[in-house]
């Protein structure tokens, strides 16, 4: 009989361990796309304290620093301490080199200078008209953007507000 109680006390334990698992089991099954990644070539502005301004075709994948390299590179009145120069660069965008003897750079906001929400700091997006300190920190957290439609991906950000700011902003 003793021995009769343990088998069926192993039994019991056994039966219980194996629906406990089958519990455990996911129902879900998660399947993840691949993201297309755009290797195009970014065009860009190059203007300011450079050699020779223009506009540039670079590799794709470049940096700042490839698109000064390009336009001849910084004159000897440059201040490129204002620049991130590992910083990537996106295509359509203007790259500004500051001259060492300029004040404080213009004020933004203003629908003809866009604010990059890939550069611009806290306190800057904050000048953009719709954008306070919350949302200003949230854009910056949920860096990089390849364009302006992946700002939907931040809280408070939805389709409406997405179209009164893009005239304010760029990639």
């Amino acid at each position: 009989m003793a021995r009769f109680r343990s088998l069926a006390f192993y039994g019991y334990l056994a039966l219980a361990l194996l629906l406990g698992l089958a519990r455990l089991e996911p129902h879900l099954t998660v399947r993840f796309s691949p993201v297309e990644i755009e290797d195009a070539s970014p065009t860009v502005s190059v203007v300011g304290a450079v050699a020779s301004p223009g506009v540039y075709q670079l590799p794709p994948g470049s940096r700042v620093a490839d698109a000064l390299a390009a336009a001849g590179g910084p004159l000897p009145q440059a201040d490129t301490g204002k620049l991130d120069l590992a910083l990537p660069v996106a295509d359509a965008e203007t790259l500004r080199v500051p001259f060492s003897e300029e004040g404080a750079p213009a004020p933004l906001g203003t629908p003809g200078e866009r604010v990059s929400v890939n550069r611009a700091t806290v306190a800057e997006l904050e000048k953009v008209p719709g954008i306070g300190p919350e949302l200003a920190r949230r854009i910056v957290a949920y860096r990089p953007y390849r364009s302006l439609d992946e700002l939907t991906r931040v809280p408070g950000i939805g389709p409406r507000s997405l179209e009164k700011l893009r005239p304010y902003l760029r990639p």
